[in-house]
């Protein structure tokens, strides 16, 4: 229930956001901020897939209660995260002073870019000290204590909220803003890792603790989800970048606002649904076979029967909702609302079936198929932006899936079920990872 709560809260502040933002800010501006936005998530797969190879790591151990080897997994992820937030620290000091902002951010003013350069640098500092803080939050889903998480993402949602309305006040620019934000971010990954270890002291990590094995079996896994990272970043965290570069930074917004709302209900579903990742890789330790398919078909029906009748009201209600948040200064048409509505229902499905098939170790068929994706994707998208405007990216992204993934997720999902069924798994050993 309290997890419920602290989602709930943490998506409404979110949503509260960026009527306040946008307002504040203004179309190019707020444009700007998406577009620094994507450009870090674009960065997302820096940590090499590590985080989620942790978690499958760590739902494996506490599958089979075995203590110490939660605590190698955990130290040794943590030197290996650690290693890359120092490389990537130097590089960003190296290549930073060189970068054409003007041109990056496709803006014609040279005080725009020198402001879109400050938020990044501060953007980018607050990426790197994330990468060593993230193994908290997935050792946390990995025990099944992501609610913990939730609960403390909540507050730091609220103090985020508080410092918009402080920097707005103020008439602060926007590096003020985003230092704000990300500030309040660091502050809760620093209480997690403290509710965390307060609550599992055996899982602190420990130099003496690190393992090679360990460090070298977590990257295994992690360069699987890396590859994926890497294509799902490719095709579905550039929207923004396909927009400012075709279109120019102002038409961002008139995309992003209103795929924030349509966002909300995918986060809903994903938030929801993430907990089945690592319940899955317990559940498949143990041998309970039934439990997956009974939860992975559940989960499939009620996104469904959520997505489909919210994304239609969304459609009709959102010009009123944009109109009340950030004034008639923005109108989206309403063929880009039908193509999110649609995305959205397409998207929720998807995430549904790859939650089950990472759960359950089959990474390198979806590691294939997320390269042919994202490639194809962001192709895509290029070409129908160029023809059809903003909509162009969304387009892109529905027809991949329908026709690539899709189809891939009735081949894979149903061949996982089978060899579920016909392998006896004993002591935790996973008899589907042939099938990665």
């Amino acid at each position: 229930m309290a997890a419920g709560v602290a989602r709930a809260i943490g998506l409404l502040t979110s949503l509260v956001s960026v009527p306040l933002t946008y307002r504040y800010l203004g179309p190019e501006r707020y444009g700007i901020w998406m577009v620094l936005i994507s450009i870090i998530a674009a960065m997302g797969f820096a940590d090499l897939g590590i985080g989620n190879g942790l978690m499958n790591a760590i739902s494996e151990a506490y599958g089979k209660d075995d203590r110490r080897l939660a605590r190698e997994h955990l130290t040794s992820a943590l030197a290996l995260m650690l290693a890359i937030a120092t490389v990537l620290a130097v590089a960003g000091a190296v290549v930073y002073p060189f970068l054409p902002w003007m041109r990056v951010l496709n803006v014609k003013s040279a005080a725009a870019a020198a402001e879109g350069a400050k938020a990044f640098l501060v953007l980018y500092a607050s990426f790197i000290l994330n990468i060593p803080l993230g193994v908290i939050s997935r050792a946390q889903s990995g025990l099944q204590k992501g609610y913990s998480a939730q609960i403390v993402g909540a507050i730091a949602s609220l103090l985020s909220l508080c410092a918009i309305l402080i920097v707005i006040a103020l008439h602060a620019n926007l590096v003020w803003l985003v230092s704000a934000l990300v500030f309040a971010g660091i502050l809760s990954a620093l209480l997690n890792a403290w509710i965390l270890f307060h609550a599992h002291p055996w899982l602190l990590p420990r130099w003496q603790a690190y393992s090679a094995t360990s460090a070298h079996k977590i990257l295994k896994l992690g360069i699987m989800f890396f590859v994926l990272q890497c294509a799902f970043t490719l095709a579905y965290t550039s929207d923004n970048i396909v927009i400012d570069q075709v279109m120019g930074v102002a038409a961002v917004a008139l995309y992003a606002v209103p795929q924030k709302l349509f966002g909300f209900v995918t986060s809903v579903v994903s938030m929801a649904i993430n907990p089945l990742w690592p319940a899955y890789g317990e559940a498949i330790s143990r041998g309970d076979v039934a439990w997956v398919k009974r939860a992975f078909f559940r989960s499939l029906w009620l996104v469904l029967a959520i997505t489909i009748p919210v994304c239609t009201v969304l459609v009709f209600a959102s010009p009123w909702i944009l109109r009340v948040a950030v004034g008639k200064s923005l109108q989206a048409p309403l063929s880009l609302l039908i193509v999110l509505a649609v995305w959205c229902v397409v998207n929720a499905v998807s995430v549904v079936s790859a939650i089950l098939l990472n759960g359950a170790g089959v990474l390198k068929a979806q590691s294939a198929l997320a390269i042919i994706v994202g490639v194809c994707n962001l192709a895509l998208s290029i070409f129908l932006t160029r023809r059809y405007g903003v909509i162009g990216v969304c387009l892109g992204s529905i027809i991949t899936q329908l026709m690539i993934t899709f189809p891939t997720y009735l081949f894979l999902i149903p061949r996982l079920f089978t060899n579920l069924s016909r392998i006896r798994i004993v002591n935790g050993s996973q008899g589907v990872t042939s099938l990665a």
